[in-house]
């Protein structure tokens, strides 16, 4: 019975320190490169964005007429996703000052407040996610075998 103890005992704390630190660095990891990942597939886990109009104007020309959408000359939007991981938590941000402009989409941008631009998700919540911390899950009970 002292041996079963113990082993539970020590199974709890495996338990607690994955859920409070391991998990939350792995899921953050991994939800960077899904986030990242969805810049060059041009939408959020298959839902499309928006097309951009600069891509459609014959006018437009060189790699500006290529270009992937939300990469801008630098691709600093896409790069600017980081993670913090926290106690049984994980924040995943952009710290960019117009991430959420193109995350929300909005009415009031530019210099005149009244240029609109369109949803075009890259970081929130998702299906992917919530299955990507069950498998994490899933091999964390399968090691405690």
């Amino acid at each position: 019975m002292d041996k079963l103890i113990i082993q539970l005992n020590q199974d709890t704390e495996k338990l607690r320190k994955f859920i409070h630190h391991d998990l939350p660095i792995k899921i953050g990891k991994q939800a960077v490169d899904l986030f990242k990942e969805n810049f060059q597939k041009e939408g959020f886990f298959g839902d499309k964005w928006k097309e951009v109009k600069r891509r459609s104007d014959p006018r437009i020309k060189g790699a500006r007429s290529t270009r992937k959408i939300l990469t801008g000359n630098t691709g600093d939007l896409g790069r600017s996703i980081r993670y913090t991981p926290q106690d049984a938590q994980v924040l995943i941000y952009s710290d960019l000052k117009y991430a959420a402009a193109h995350n929300e989409g909005t009415t009031t941008a530019g210099r005149g407040n009244s240029t609109t631009i369109p949803q075009r998700k890259f970081i929130d919540e998702s299906r992917e996610l919530d299955d990507m911390v069950k498998r994490e899950m899933d091999k964390f009970f399968d090691s405690l075998k």
